[in-house]
């Protein structure tokens, strides 16, 4: 009995202690953090006039001058912030010079000193803030971490920064191999670290989808997708023909945004093609070109099997002239009594009443008396058709 209240009496000492200690070393965190508020505060008023002659000569032809008073670390750590946010947030010479006020400052070797023999954490922040400065000579001891760096955030913080610092194409693709090598994909991140580098980034996804691993093509082509230029569509052309489904759509998607013409082979193969989303793009690809000398493919895909691969003809045709609307109302009028035949003539009813309340665009009220020319041709109804003069 006695025993058991001893035991207890000398757990609750224990407990009592941790808890002093616990308390201790919240007060003491709190106490620094406090201390380290105010020194920040402090230095944005000693640094004010300090930014502003920088702001001011940003764009001048000298040097940036070093501050005129010496730093602590935590004045030094600010600093560093301030400057981390103009290199990011300039361009051309403004940021270069950002970059070597840092190197004046010491601030550049500092962190090199700290991705080499700093521990796991520092060289984590060491290699953020070597990204922020875009220091190249850092890159090896980088790819180094990189390269047996395991699977978490701090991977990424690792290859942005190489990204931002890379000295040229093969540092990239370096990084890329290296992440690659966890199979997780991260395609989309990827495309967006490697934007951040100093390079030709259109010539660097077009060189990855020439590539055999499908992991560098998927890379390429979500990098390529804003590009309208015609070197895009050529990068892409024979991945139309790829076997995985995926790279295959969007290599079509890619083409047909930045071709100025299409060839027929390629239309055909695109119209006759399985999946109804490409169909779909061949066809809207052939309306937004304005290719009227496709409106015979365009009828024909105006049978399509899919409701929206005709739907996509149909109002793809509206916009191909006269010639492609007369071609609508020929085709509805062939089928009518099917149920194609009535979803066309529907949608062409709708067209006309939509059209009719957009009549002040030149484009839109050319179209709607063209319709409705060719719709009171074709099946013997009139509506009211408004004229320019």
């Amino acid at each position: 009995m006695y025993i058991n209240i001893e035991v207890a009496i000398k757990f609750l000492y224990v407990l009592i202690l941790l808890n002093v200690v616990f308390a201790v070393v919240v007060y003491a965190m709190k106490i620094k953090k406090l201390r380290r508020t105010r020194t920040e505060r402090r230095f944005e008023v000693k640094i004010k006039d300090y930014l502003t002659y920088v702001l001011v000569n940003i764009e001048g032809k000298e040097p940036l001058h070093a501050p005129p008073f010496s730093m602590n670390k935590v004045e030094q750590e600010a600093m560093q912030e301030r400057l981390n946010d103009m290199i990011e947030n300039f361009t051309g010479a403004a940021r270069e010079k950002c970059m070597e006020l840092c190197e004046r400052l010491g601030l550049v070797q500092i962190h090199l000193d700290r991705m080499k023999k700093g521990s796991y954490s520092m060289k984590i922040d060491a290699a953020y803030h070597l990204g922020c400065m875009r220091v190249r000579e850092a890159v090896p001891a980088m790819l180094k971490f990189l390269q047996t760096h395991k699977l978490n955030s701090s991977l990424f913080v690792i290859a942005r920064a190489i990204a931002k610092c890379a000295r040229d194409e093969r540092d990239v693709k370096e990084m890329v191999r290296i992440v690659l090598r966890h199979n997780k994909g991260f395609y989309d991140l990827l495309v967006d670290m490697i934007k951040e580098a100093d390079i030709d980034h259109g010539a660097l996804f077009a060189e990855f989808v020439q590539q055999e691993n499908h992991e560098f093509i998927h890379i390429g082509l979500r990098g390529l997708k804003d590009y309208t230029e015609p070197t895009a569509a050529s990068a892409v052309y024979r991945l139309i023909d790829s076997s995985d489904a995926t790279i295959q759509y969007k290599a079509v998607e890619i083409y047909l945004k930045s071709v100025h013409f299409i060839p027929r082979n390629v239309v055909q193969k695109l119209l006759r093609h399985p999946r109804e989303e490409v169909r779909i793009l061949a066809v809207q690809a052939i309306a937004d070109l304005k290719l009227a000398t496709y409106i015979d493919v365009m009828r024909n895909a105006l049978l399509d099997e899919s409701m929206r691969v005709s739907d996509a003809s149909a109002k793809g045709l509206l916009l191909l002239g006269e010639e492609g609307i007369a071609e609508l109302c020929g085709v509805a009028a062939e089928v009518r009594g099917s149920e194609q035949g009535e979803y066309l003539h529907m949608l062409i009813e709708e067209q006309i009443h939509s059209l009719s309340l957009q009549l002040h665009d030149l484009d839109r009220l050319t179209r709607y008396n063209s319709l409705v020319y060719h719709y009171g041709k074709t099946f013997g109804k009139t509506k009211r058709i408004y004229r320019v003069v």
